[in-house]
């Protein structure tokens, strides 16, 4: 029985592969193209040339070849290599092979489809053999990033530390001058050595609030990018589409929407809160607006309540206000709307808003 279950997986696992591996031109270039969608603010589309060594391995993944794990860490380490070297962020390196493993899944069960004689076991033995494949990927991507920027910071410091002692050796030649009893009095007291000492001072004060500022520890591993508020929202939208699906609302964002410096993962975390928090209460066959706010990285929610209780909304939204707290944002509510600070921006606009909001109806 176990010998004819494999001889089934791997009868399954060969048609999918040849037709998979026929569309890994066309999923790369989707892959590229989605990259930005999924991960709104990176510098540039995934990587071509590791993309296509990536889906290929994973097919290998898949169709349980040898040495697969050896193609899949040398491809995951290139990759993670490589985002660095183009400023990606680390969020971003993982949301794209999230992406990645989503396409060729899809890949693999229109794959399967096709094979009258396949079973539940047999599709869910050759997703699990991809799961595993893109586990190995993944982790061999993110260390691999990671060592790329631990070099980097190596080396910033190795400059930094060069840096700082150019004038603390001149201002201890100076102390020592100053100090030292075999030169005559007058010339220890000279004016001289305290300008030396006071000018280098100044220099290493300047080092310090220049290259070790709170603003140096937003790196572009980790930091804010520009990013479009409208792709935000869209990419919300899709995560959210089976509850979306489930309230019959629609998602719409407003395409004024604008671009704005903030922390994209915080920021999609906040919003994908608060739009499931409204998507439990929101009255069926509506939209869910996703509007401009009063100011430029702050955005309005705009819908209509229905009749449904109203404490799972009012659950989600006191989370996302812990949430806004932690990174740095706000979350205001009021009747029919949310009012979401995103972090970074600045939050005058924001006061009583809820107060008005509730006025004004």
């Amino acid at each position: 029985m176990l010998e004819a279950e494999r001889t089934s997986v791997k009868r399954l696992s060969d048609q999918v592969v040849a037709a998979v591996e026929a569309e890994v031109p066309e999923l790369v270039e989707d892959w590229r193209a989605q990259s930005l969608r999924v991960a709104p603010g990176e510098h540039g589309e995934a990587a071509s040339a590791e993309g296509h060594a990536a889906v290929r391995a994973l097919v290998r993944g898949v169709a349980g070849e040898g040495c697969w794990q050896d193609d899949l860490v040398r491809i995951g380490w290139s990759l993670g290599v490589e985002e660095f070297r183009r400023g990606a962020s680390l969020h971003g390196v993982i949301r794209q092979v999230d992406l990645l493993e989503a396409m060729v899944l899809y890949a693999v069960e229109t794959a399967s489809a096709r094979d009258e004689g396949a079973t539940a076991a047999d599709g869910i033995a050759l997703a699990r053999r991809l799961q595993r494949a893109r586990s190995l990927l993944l982790l061999a991507v993110v260390k691999s990033f990671i060592e790329a920027y631990l070099a980097s910071l190596r080396g910033r410091y190795r400059a930094l530390r060069h840096d700082l002692r150019n004038p603390l050796g001149t201002i201890r030649t100076a102390v020592s001058l100053m100090e030292d009893e075999t030169i005559p009095a007058e010339l220890r007291a000279s004016p001289r050595f305290r300008t030396m000492v006071k000018r280098n001072a100044t220099a290493i004060d300047a080092l310090i609030g220049r290259r070790l500022a709170d603003d140096t520890t937003c790196e572009g591993a980790f930091a804010w990018h520009d990013v479009a508020l409208a792709d935000l929202v869209r990419t919300v939208r899709r995560e959210l589409r089976e509850e979306a699906s489930d309230a019959h609302c629609e998602i719409v964002p407003d395409p004024a929407l604008p671009v704005v410096r903030t922390d994209a993962l915080g920021a999609e975390l906040l919003l994908r809160t608060v739009i499931g928090a409204v998507l439990r209460v929101a009255a069926p066959h509506g939209e869910i607006r996703v509007v401009p706010g009063p100011q430029p990285a702050a955005v309005e929610i705009r819908f209509v309540a229905g009749t449904a209780a109203h404490e799972p909304y009012e659950a989600g939204i006191a989370l996302a206000g812990e949430l806004a707290a932690q990174l740095g944002g706000r979350v205001a509510a009021s009747p029919g709307s949310v009012l979401v600070e995103l972090p970074g921006s600045e939050r005058d606009e924001l006061q009583d808003f809820a107060g008005a909001r509730q006025r004004a109806d």
